[in-house]
């Protein structure tokens, strides 16, 4: 490897270190007695001053100060979700059924 690739590489290897993060993936408990049927890929932005945690799919989000408060309440919020529109089902028009089956499917008793 030449010295300026090592030099590019260095500089992307530092430039990389200092990025702030853009998606994770969770698992594990969620509260209530419930936990996660499988592993969930999170976005995560970034806005005045606050983090953004949400799901790809039906965009549900939750924010906080830091990565760790916006998870906690991200997992929450996923509850919360699942149980206002399970309370409702019956009301529910294609958009929201197909959320719920998406919840139901991603949430499990633990």
């Amino acid at each position: 490897m030449s010295e300026t690739e090592q030099h590019a590489l260095y500089i992307q290897n530092q430039h990389s270190k200092t990025l702030p993060r853009t998606s994770l993936t969770i698992s594990g408990f969620l509260p209530g007695g419930r936990c996660l049927a499988g592993p969930l890929d999170v976005r995560i932005a970034y806005d005045d001053g606050e983090v953004i945690v949400s799901e790809p799919h039906f965009h549900i989000h939750a924010t906080g100060a830091t990565i760790s408060i916006a998870l906690t309440e991200f997992r929450h919020i996923l509850i919360e979700e699942l149980d206002a529109l399970t309370a409702d089902e019956a009301e529910l028009g294609p958009r929201l059924q197909a959320e719920l089956r998406y919840l139901r499917n991603l949430i499990r008793t633990a």
